[in-house]
């Protein structure tokens, strides 16, 4: 009888034990909050702008200088990127205009950089296909849907892809038709091009 009793409350306990110890080490998505910060060597932006009268155009590149991304298990929470708008650069030389160029697009035609350095950019959703956000440049906010290839694991972020952002909204003199006759098409059309490579680290808390 004794022998009995004592097999029937171990097995009680070895259970209990069991289900104790799978619900202490349980690591739900639920559960876990994970946020990517920018790795700012491995991330590229390229841009390219095109005039409207003769189509000519110009590229070069800006750096993202910051950026976080952080989801609550499978889900969005926030995020945000800051590009510094002081490291734009283009594919001309000193020789061929780099500097003359720089200055009109950090001018107060266009991006007014001396009085707004940088460009905010806040994640409004993201998916595999697309980050939607908008963009606090120039004083302004500029809506910008960016289709991209989006890969996230737990412990890496990336996004690739190209697409053109409007920035009609600025209402730039640089991005207007101009108002000196003969000159109404001098101007840079508001669809700029860009060419995103986004590398993102994570980093995990649990909650």
């Amino acid at each position: 009888m004794k022998r009995t009793f004592f097999y029937a409350a171990s097995l009680a306990f070895i259970g209990f034990g069991m289900t104790a110890c799978g619900a202490s080490t349980e690591d739900t998505a639920e559960d876990t909050a994970v946020t990517y910060l920018l790795n700012e060597e491995a991330t590229t932006l390229k841009w390219k702008g095109t005039y409207a009268g003769d189509g000519h155009s110009h590229n070069g590149t800006v750096k993202i200088s910051e950026g976080s991304i952080s989801y609550k298990g499978d889900t969005f929470e926030s995020g945000s990127f800051i590009v510094d708008m002081k490291t734009i650069e283009s594919e001309l030389t000193p020789e061929t205009g780099a500097n003359d160029l720089k200055e009109s697009i950090s001018g107060p035609g266009l991006f007014n950089t001396a009085q707004f350095p940088n460009v905010e950019v806040i994640v409004n959703s993201i998916s595999d296909t697309e980050i939607n956000a908008t963009l606090k440049v120039g004083g302004k906010e500029v809506p910008a849907k960016m289709p991209v290839k989006v890969k996230r694991t737990d412990k890496k972020l990336t996004a690739k892809g190209k697409f053109i952002i409007d920035f009609s909204a600025m209402n730039a003199e640089g991005f207007q038709p101009g108002k000196e006759k003969g000159k109404e098409n001098q101007y840079i059309k508001p669809g700029v091009d860009f060419d995103l490579n986004l590398v993102m680290k994570a980093e995990k808390t649990r909650e």
